[in-house]
C-alpha cells in the first residue's frame, strides 16, 4: 500500500515538473513568435520600399536610355550637333 502511495506521489511530481516545463517552453515560444512577427512585418514594409525604389531605378535608367535624352546629353554637355543642324555661339561683349 505504501509502495502504491509513493509511486502516485512521484508520478504527479513529475507530472506536475513536466506541465510546469510545457508551460515555460510555450511562454517561451510565444515570446520568439511574437518577435519574429515583428521582425516579419518589419523586413516586408523595407521590401516594399526597396521594390518601389528599384520601379524608380528602373524608369531613370530607361529613360535615360532614351535617344531623346541621349541626344539632349549631346548637345548640352558634349557640344555636339545633329545632322544638317546649325550652332550658334553667342557673341562675347
Amino acid at each position: 500500500m505504501r509502495d502504491r502511495i509513493k509511486v502516485a506521489k512521484i508520478v504527479t511530481v513529475a507530472a506536475v515538473v513536466f506541465l510546469f516545463l510545457l508551460v515555460v517552453s510555450l511562454c517561451i515560444n510565444l515570446v520568439k513568435l511574437t518577435k519574429a512577427s515583428a521582425n516579419e512585418r518589419r523586413l516586408e514594409a523595407e521590401l516594399a520600399r526597396l521594390n518601389e525604389s528599384i520601379e524608380r531605378n528602373d524608369a531613370t535608367i530607361d529613360e535615360l536610355k532614351s535617344e531623346e535624352y541621349l541626344d539632349w546629353y549631346a548637345r548640352e554637355y558634349l557640344n555636339m550637333k545633329g545632322k544638317d543642324e546649325e550652332a550658334f555661339k553667342p557673341k562675347d561683349n
